[in-house]
C-alpha cells in the first residue's frame, strides 16, 4: 500500500524492489497481503482500480508465498498473545518462519517478540 499510495516510506520500498530486480535480495510477500491490498483499494477507489493495482503487484519482482498450516497455527498463538488481526498474525508468522525481516507500517506488530522488522512511518491514527 505504501508504494501504491505514494505514502512516506515509498523510497524504502522502491529500494527493496530495486534490489529484488537486481537479484541481490529476495522479497517475499504473503498472499494474505494481496487480500488486504485488494480490499483496501476496492473500498476507497473501486473495483477497477483494485484490479489495476493487483496486476501491478503481480508484476513486481517478488515471490508470493501462501501461508502453510504451520504458519496458520503459529498465527493463532500470535493473535491470542498480541491481539493482532488474523491477517497481521499470519503475515508475522510467515515472516518469522522464513527468518525474514517484515517491512510494515502497523503499530500493532511492533510488540511482537522475535519478529525482525523494519517499521515504515506509521499512518496517523484514525479518529
Amino acid at each position: 500500500m505504501t508504494l501504491l499510495c505514494g505514502e512516506p516510506g515509498t523510497e524504502t520500498v522502491r529500494d527493496l524492489l530495486d534490489k529484488a530486480e537486481r537479484k541481490t535480495l529476495i522479497v517475499l510477500v504473503s498472499t494474505v497481503s494481496l487480500t488486504e491490498v485488494v480490499a483496501a483499494v476496492a473500498r476507497v477507489h473501486g473495483q477497477e482500480a483494485a484490479r489495476d493495482d493487483l496486476r501491478l503487484l503481480l508484476d513486481l519482482p517478488v515471490q508470493f508465498v501462501p501461508p502453510s498450516a504451520d504458519d496458520c497455527a503459529a498465527a493463532g498463538w500470535l493473535r491470542a498473545q498480541y491481539k493482532l488481526s488474523t491477517a497481521d498474525a499470519i503475515i508475522a508468522a510467515q515472516a518469522m518462519a522464513a527468518g525474514a525481516e517484515l517491512v510494515h507500517k502497523d503499530p500493532e506488530l511492533a510488540a511482537v517478540q522475535g519478529l525482525k522488522q523494519r517499521r515504515l512511518p506509521y499512518k496517523p491514527a484514525k479518529r
